[in-house]
């Protein structure tokens, strides 16, 4: 069986260093360090292989959250979105 794109991605990007998180349920971050330039390099690689990428951005979202790389966000009064609520 083939594996879910968005999963493939995110592992992806985890395992060469890359700190990806999802912000709350609203977007997602990815960092690579600055000072190695060879988990940039593969950071950048990764993600030009793999191409365009804004069509499944509540699916990266969601598959964060599940994972628990998330910086929550706090607001008062809001109800947050659950990540199912993003596919």
């Amino acid at each position: 069986m083939d594996k879910n794109p968005v999963a493939e991605l995110v592992d992806k990007l985890i395992e060469v260093g890359c700190d990806i998180r999802a912000i709350g349920t609203v977007g997602y971050t990815l960092v690579d360090p600055l000072d190695d330039e060879e988990v940039s390099a593969r950071v950048h690689a990764i993600l030009e292989d793999f191409g365009p990428r804004d069509h499944l951005f509540g699916d990266i979202i969601a598959y964060l959250n599940t994972l628990g790389r998330v910086v929550p966000l706090e607001t008062h009064d809001a109800i947050p979105l659950p990540p199912s609520s993003l596919h």
